[in-house]
């Protein structure tokens, strides 16, 4: 007889996602077992070389964008008001639901799972084809040369 393994158990607590990890990729990692290494906030994430911000929405259905932490320059709160300026262009029928700002340790080159094609991890910004036409301005966001809307 076949052993049977379970996949998902309620009460372990290795299954619960919580509020600074992307749904989607933890349940990948989990799924095939590979490593998935989330930051709980932007300072921590400020504190390693190979950590990364990911904007993601439609429920992690689409990655929106990828860069180095190290080339950040503004502050969480704009970062909140690129997410918002961002969702609305892409998902505004989900009304500011299922967007989130996530921190993560990756390698260069590194796929990020997610709907849409997902997202890579780059020695620059990345974004999603949908935004190619204002990478400049999200860029300049990022870099405190110009504010979002």
């Amino acid at each position: 007889m076949k052993k049977k393994i379970k996949m998902f158990e309620i009460n372990n607590p290795k299954n619960v996602v919580l509020e600074h990890e992307s749904p989607v990729r933890k349940i990948v990692s989990q799924a095939q077992n590979t490593d998935y290494k989330p930051i709980k906030t932007f300072e921590e994430a400020k504190k390693f070389d190979d950590s990364y911000l990911i904007m993601e929405g439609d429920y992690g259905g689409q990655i929106y964008l990828s860069t180095p932490v190290k080339l950040i320059k503004c502050d969480i709160k704009t970062l909140e008001k690129l997410l918002k300026e961002l969702d609305k262009i892409a998902w505004d029928c989900n009304e500011g639901m299922g967007c989130g700002i996530y921190f993560e340790r990756k390698k260069v080159g590194e796929g990020i799972w997610g709907g849409m094609g997902g997202g890579i991890a780059l020695n620059e910004l990345w974004v999603h084809e949908e935004f190619k036409d204002i990478k400049g301005k999200i860029l300049n966001i990022l870099n405190e040369k110009e504010n979002p809307q």
